[in-house]
């Protein structure tokens, strides 16, 4: 029994390093770029946001 739980617990670290060690070498860039509306569209534009 003693023999089961030392393979598992060696697979289940060997699998938590693998994770870590992606998630710390992947980064996540994320830009959102939103235009700016001409002037020409405020009048079609239901709420006064001036």
């Amino acid at each position: 029994m003693n023999k089961i739980s030392s393979l598992i617990s060696k697979a289940a670290k060997s699998s938590a390093e693998q994770a870590l060690k992606r998630d710390a070498n992947t980064t996540t860039c994320a830009a959102i770029y939103q235009p700016k509306a001409p002037a020409a569209l405020k009048k079609f534009s239901k709420v006064d946001n001036d």
